[in-house]
């Protein structure tokens, strides 16, 4: 008796790590990854560096700009799609919003690129009384950490730091 319960459980333990899961065993959210950079500039021209990298180099759109036009934050952007086993038509797509800041630190211009409103949408369509309907869900990472993969987001934002650290150079 105890060797045939040994045996499903040892089944099972085999079975939850080969199926793959759209969940990855986080319960809590863990601190997102953030990049840092250091500038030779003054941070009004690190700032208009910056400024120009997001907005022509990587298409994307600077919604506020806070603190005396020390930190920005960009528009949500759309920058990954799960669409792995188990993810509903269309995939799970993987948002974010920047939060770009400039600092003073001892004299050295410092530049931190951080996520802001890391989420998930999801959209699903369902019968309902003979009609057809979809429901749009979002799901933000504070509330759902378990449902992220974080690598889309850290390759997104190495991707963001390469090119505001090319902004940043000098062009000789």
């Amino acid at each position: 008796m105890a060797t045939s319960s040994l045996v499903v459980r040892t089944l099972a333990v085999l079975l939850l790590c080969l199926l793959p899961g759209c969940y990855h065993m986080r319960i809590a959210p863990e601190p997102l990854p953030v990049r840092t950079l250091a500038s030779s500039k003054t941070p009004q021209q690190t700032m208009q560096r910056i400024r120009r990298a997001l907005e022509e180099d990587l298409g994307m759109r600077v919604l506020d700009t806070e603190q005396s036009e020390q930190v920005l934050v960009t528009a949500p952007r759309h920058f990954a799609t799960d669409t792995g086993v188990g993810q509903p038509p269309g995939g799970r797509q993987y948002y974010m919003q920047l939060l770009v800041e400039v600092t003073v630190h001892e004299g050295k211009t410092t530049v931190t690129i951080a996520p802001h409103n890391y989420e998930l949408r999801t959209s699903y369509a369902y019968s309902s009384e003979g009609q057809l309907r979809t429901l749009k869900k979002t799901y933000p990472y504070d509330h759902y950490p378990g449902m992220f993969d974080l690598e889309p987001l850290v390759k997104e934002l190495d991707m963001v730091a390469h090119s505001i650290s090319k902004a940043l150079k000098d062009i000789l």
